[in-house]
């Protein structure tokens, strides 16, 4: 097949961003014809996979997806050759594109102001962002834009269905995987002293990992109060993604945490993180998936994140992690933090919980959908 794949970003520092290259890498050793398009690559892909660099100009995020949105299109036009399939990751694509789903942001919203106080909601109403994603996935989803939907999860599809009327049969169910070769126990342990080192920590540090580009929806500062609640010393926060720490300050000092709270910005390589950690804490308050928790886990971390976790049915309650019913509530975020950090694990036994996620067990069913619905 002659296979378009696009997305605004193709690198590994970002949980779709990392989804795109398994793909793209995958469906070119299979021998098909892939061209990539993303405004921004790094040195990721396979060689003989063609990049297309879709020109969008600096004007504000939300301005350049939107930009990204009809440029890509137009990118994606002007082949002599129309593609056999086009494959997307969101509402970002022309139309006729088989889209994995990976975040309904209507579902997402949805859940926040049912949580969220008036200042919340009051904040998200004057927000520009909301509105304008919600008329993409309106248009996109409801106005059938796409030639196949493909769902992370049977709430996903749920979703799909309620909010925007997406027949049931349009969508398949897959969930994203993890790359074993980069994300395993062996490889952790063995650099586990040089990358503790590299950042700065002792033996006795107990350090969690915190891997996100955003800090509100993901649960940042409830965390940190909730570390701050055990009185723990030894305690440490890793924080892994495209956040700003100045953002950060204010709560961190309030709580009594200043100097245990560490910012890495991006990173190529997650595993590295993991490996210096002992445990990962996500306190979602909305996840479609999160591929984050099922590559802490097959690293050999145990895990703390929230029932609206997509990847929470990955987790094994009680052995290899915890589930919170309210990622809101900080007591409860302590309480089982405080189990995962006492609870004795064996990394391998962990490791093997998640074997059926790996990109090798869900990639031939992505391939398999692209073959019944090519053009």
């Amino acid at each position: 097949m002659k296979i378009a794949l696009s997305f605004p970003g193709c690198n590994r520092r970002g949980g779709v961003e990392r989804v795109l290259v398994e793909c793209a890498n995958y469906l070119h050793r299979r021998g098909h014809a892939v061209s990539v398009f993303a405004s921004e690559f790094d040195d990721v892909l396979v060689p003989g996979i063609v990049r297309h660099i879709v020109p969008t100009p600096r004007v504000g995020s939300l301005g350049r997806l939107l930009l990204y949105a009809r440029n890509s299109g137009r990118e994606i036009s002007r082949g002599a050759t129309p593609y056999d399939v086009l494959g997307g990751y969101g509402v970002l694509n022309p139309p006729g594109a088989i889209v994995w789903v990976q975040s309904v942001h209507r579902a997402w919203l949805d859940i926040s102001r049912s949580h969220g106080g008036l200042r919340k909601r009051l904040r998200q109403a004057l927000n520009p962002a909301h509105p304008i994603i919600l008329r993409q996935e309106q248009a996109y989803f409801q106005g059938r834009k796409y030639r196949r939907l493909v769902a992370l999860t049977e709430g996903v599809r749920a979703d799909l269905t309620r909010f925007y009327g997406v027949p049931v049969e349009d969508i398949d169910v897959l969930p994203n995987g993890y790359q074993p070769d980069e994300f395993n126990v062996m490889r952790c342990q063995s650099i586990r002293t040089e990358s503790r080192a590299r950042l700065g920590y002792q033996e006795s540090d107990k350090v969690i990992v915190f891997v996100a580009n955003e800090l509100d929806r993901k649960g940042f500062f409830p965390l940190v109060d909730a570390c701050a609640r055990l009185q723990r010393p030894d305690i440490k926060l890793l924080i892994v993604g495209r956040v700003d720490p100045a953002r950060c300050q204010a709560a961190i000092t309030n709580a009594g945490m200043a100097g245990r709270v560490q910012f890495t910005g991006p990173c190529n390589d997650v595993a590295e993180m993991y490996a210096a950690s002992d445990a990962f804490a996500l306190p979602t308050q909305y996840e479609a998936w999160g591929l984050v928790i099922v590559e802490a886990l097959a690293c050999g971390l145990p895990v703390l994140t929230s029932r609206l976790a997509g990847a929470a049915v990955a987790v094994r309650e009680g052995q290899t992690g915890e589930l919170l019913d309210s990622p809101y509530d900080v007591e409860e975020i302590s309480t089982r933090l405080a189990l995962v950090l006492g609870r004795a694990v064996v990394p391998e036994a962990i490791e093997r919980t998640v074997k059926g996620y790996t990109w090798d067990a869900v990639l031939p069913v992505y391939e398999e959908i692209f073959q019944r619905h090519r053009r």
